[in-house]
């Protein structure tokens, strides 16, 4: 219950008291209806969010206690491979395609060994050209180049004492790798710009989609490198193989992106839909999936239509029969994104740019509608 204390007393002393026991707002008269009804607007908002923050709690409590979801029997065996590892202070190796989770897996790690109390510390290889790469691995000294104009701690100094998590360690070039072996051996290093060797106390683990050992063998990726990072090789199977599990993720997803008012539940063709697709984007795909049904589902019910599972040629199931038609182009000659844009943007329109309505009719929340207009470059009018 939220209260606002509406009253011709306009002592100060009597309002403090009235927020410390817990109203909302004190509001004195005479007062503006505008103002007032704006206030209850607040009131009602502010309600909303405290239960969202209690269910995410809970979501986020869930969430720690077991952060990789699924009970299928590879699944399960791969944990108590990583539960083992985690005990020890082995470089890590984690194999896998696109999309399985190997940061999660390798955050798990880090959450069960002794180093879980300092730094989870990650950089992905794949998105830095090598200059940056090597001052955010390694740090920088003040004026070591244009912009540097005090010195820098590194990544593997920050993570001392906890892991460092290399993701599309693969992604490194030949001119980084060296480095990185060096201080894989003993623990060394130097900032960029630096003369004096430092070292740190860090866990390695590196996370690829591809097959370092193929890369070897094609002067792509150093043998000596690959050899001291998987000391423990863990292999992630992909979604395909763990069939089991597509149903539990599937809720999980439906039940963390909905919302919290709004719960929504898969109709059986749904379910079997799913259960058929073979995911070649794994879990991240199955996530992306999910949060796209429920933005296009129009009730509580996730119908198989609204999950546009692409079949082998392509191409998007048949529409929903209530779907409307969109620049007269029928939803198979537009992509994912286009019946994305054009759907938000319609619900946009349809409520005059008013963007907590529009968040509240399409079922996200406002920071995912926020998301959505800028990568669409959403204008009004448009």
């Amino acid at each position: 219950m939220q209260v606002n204390i509406l009253t011709a007393d306009s002592e100060i002393r009597k309002a403090i008291d009235c927020i410390k026991l817990g109203a909302y707002d004190f509001i004195t008269k005479p007062y503006n209806f505008e103002e007032l009804l704006l206030t209850i607007k607040r009131a009602l908002e502010h309600r909303d969010l405290l239960f969202q923050n209690e269910a995410l709690a809970k979501q986020a409590k869930q969430h720690r206690a077991n952060r990789i979801i699924g009970n299928s029997q590879v699944l399960n065996q791969l944990i108590q491979f990583a539960e083992k590892a985690a005990k020890s202070e082995s470089n890590i190796l984690i194999e896998g395609e696109t999309g399985t989770g190997k940061e999660l897996l390798a955050e798990f790690i880090h959450q069960h060994s002794p180093r879980r109390t300092k730094p989870f510390v990650v950089i992905n290889c794949a998105s830095l050209p090598d200059q940056l790469i090597e001052s955010e691995l390694f740090g920088y000294e003040k004026g070591a180049f244009t912009d540097a104009k005090t010195s820098k701690p590194g990544l593997v100094e920050i993570a001392n004492g906890g892991t460092l998590f290399l993701d599309e360690i693969g992604e490194t070039s030949l001119n980084i790798q060296p480095k990185l072996l060096r201080f894989l051996e003993n623990g060394e290093y130097r900032r960029v710009g630096g003369v004096n060797s430092l070292s740190s106390d860090v866990r390695v683990i590196g996370a690829t989609n591809k097959n370092l050992l193929e890369e070897t063998e094609q002067k792509l990726f150093r043998r000596d490198l690959l050899f001291r990072l998987n000391v423990i090789t863990l292999v992630v199977p992909p979604l395909r193989e763990r069939k089991e599990d597509i149903l539990t993720l599937a809720n999980f997803f439906l039940e963390s992106k909905s919302p919290i008012r709004a719960p929504r539940k898969f109709d059986e063709r749904a379910i079997e839909a799913l259960m058929q697709y073979d995911f070649p984007g794994n879990v991240r795909e199955l996530e992306h999936i999910i949060e796209r049904a429920i933005i296009f589902s129009d009730d509580n019910i996730i119908r198989p239509e609204v999950l546009f599972l692409s079949t082998k040629k392509k191409k998007l199931v048949e529409p929903v029969p209530n779907t409307i038609p969109i620049n007269n182009h029928s939803s198979e000659e537009l992509s994912i994104d286009e019946l994305e844009r054009n759907h938000i943007l319609k619900i946009l329109d349809l409520n005059g740019w008013e963007r907590t309505k529009t968040a509240e009719h399409l079922g996200i929340s406002q920071k995912t509608l926020y998301s959505k207009i800028k990568k669409y470059h959403l204008e009004k009018g448009t």
